[in-house]
């Protein structure tokens, strides 16, 4: 097992050789920013009012800097900027699902962006080689786009990228993953299982042969993470990434143990969700992210409303650079669809479902072929959970870019 990709990287970006002195880099580096996000954002300027950089002296005062929050970049995007608007490369704008909030944006400059581009070069370097070939199932048009950043790190490592999109029609995608030649897969989980699924349709003749799957832009439980695996006949990785964050956060290295953290740019805390207050690694809470180096939008102290856990003590592949580990889905909908996921997503021919609460929970299971019904009633029952309709249906692909974080939807009787 060889260590993380990610430390070298990292150790020659920051000069730190252990934990203790990466630690002491990144709170030298989090002084800087608060400084930076107080000089020069109104947002920042007043929210830090109160905040002296000098008095953040561990992470045990990482508590003096207040959190910010989703509601508070919708409610003025543009007062959270550090540079004027010549300056900015490029804007994200991101809508929440299921709900009539504002959306939210997101603003790049020029160098915010190399940085994770950067990151993908260092960071593929986990799945693949100089000469491999990579499909990528995500959106890459636009310049700035996750997709294009991805394909612009892969050229840096020398990887040829082919961009496939998400994935619309799984049939055609699984033809352009056979013509193109690619030994690895990046996409969003439920799309890429999808295509798993397809391809225990095919004669052998027909089946891709990949070395490697990259799961990225919502959470993947690891059940969809093993039958990705099992269906694929390869690798499986996470990854976990944020567009606040500028997409890229952690990669998951060949111990499977949990993602690295890029921490020569990102700074990750678990809290509490009720209270706030920091927990120990190994406990599970919110997701708490601050970027140290961005210079458009800095994110100090943003609640991300996603739990997880950071393993206590170094990796087994030998690495000192901090892991993250997703576990429990979304605060909002208080871990529903992760314990659903966990469930569903274990059951033979389920890719994806589709759900509605309203007197009761309506459940419909969604496959390259109508899911059995039987095998998932029993787990369902087991795990306590009693629909008051379960159905099935074939799918031929996904609407949508898959980007948005899923959510519970209510009906309105």
């Amino acid at each position: 097992m060889r260590r993380s990709v990610l430390q070298p990287w990292i150790g020659a970006e920051t000069g730190c050789d252990s934990r203790e002195a990466l630690d002491r880099w990144q709170l030298a580096r989090l002084r800087e920013a608060v400084a930076y996000a107080k000089a020069n954002s109104p947002f920042y300027r007043e929210h830090l009012r109160e905040v002296r950089p000098e008095d953040i002296v561990g992470r045990d005062s990482l508590s003096r800097i207040p959190f910010t929050t989703a509601d508070q970049l919708r409610a003025g995007p543009q007062l959270w900027l550090c540079c004027g608007a010549a300056q900015v490369e490029r804007i994200v704008t991101l809508k929440t699902s299921g709900t009539t909030s504002a959306p939210k944006r997101v603003f790049f400059r020029r160098e915010d962006q190399e940085r994770t581009v950067d990151f993908f070069a260092h960071g593929m370097g986990e799945l693949v080689c100089p000469g491999d070939r990579v499909l990528i199932l995500m959106p890459g048009k636009q310049p700035g786009s996750v997709g294009d950043l991805l394909e612009r790190g892969l050229a840096r490592a020398g990887v040829q990228a082919v961009q496939g999109g998400p994935v619309a029609d799984i049939a055609a995608c699984y033809g352009l993953l056979r013509a193109s030649g690619c030994s690895c897969v990046v996409g969003i989980p439920a799309q890429v299982l999808g295509l798993a699924e397809y391809r225990t349709l095919l004669p052998p003749s027909e089946r891709a042969r990949l070395k490697s799957v990259l799961l990225s832009a919502d959470a993947a439980h690891p059940a969809l993470k093993r039958r990705v695996g099992e269906l694929m006949g390869c690798e499986v990785f996470d990854h976990f990434g944020m567009t606040e964050m500028g997409f890229g956060v952690a990669v998951e290295c060949s111990a499977h143990q949990g993602c690295h953290i890029r921490e020569n740019h990102i700074l990750v805390e678990v809290v509490d969700p009720e209270t706030g207050a920091p927990l120990p690694d190994g406990q599970t809470g919110e997701l708490v992210f601050t970027t140290l180096d961005r210079r458009a939008m800095p994110v100090l102290r943003y609640r991300t409303g996603d739990m997880g856990l950071l393993p206590a003590g170094p990796c087994p592949c030998g690495s000192f650079i901090r892991r993250m580990v997703p576990r429990g889905g979304r605060l909002r909908d208080r871990g529903r669809l992760w314990a659903l996921d966990g469930v569903l997503l274990d059951c033979p021919g389920v890719v994806d479902y589709a759900l509605e609460e309203g007197d009761g929970l309506s459940l419909t299971l969604l496959g390259v072929r109508p899911p059995e019904l039987e095998e998932a009633r029993r787990r369902l029952k087991q795990a306590g959970i009693e629909p008051v309709s379960l159905t099935s249906r074939a799918i031929t692909g996904f609407s949508g870019t898959g980007m948005q974080k899923r959510t519970l939807s209510e009906r309105s009787d």
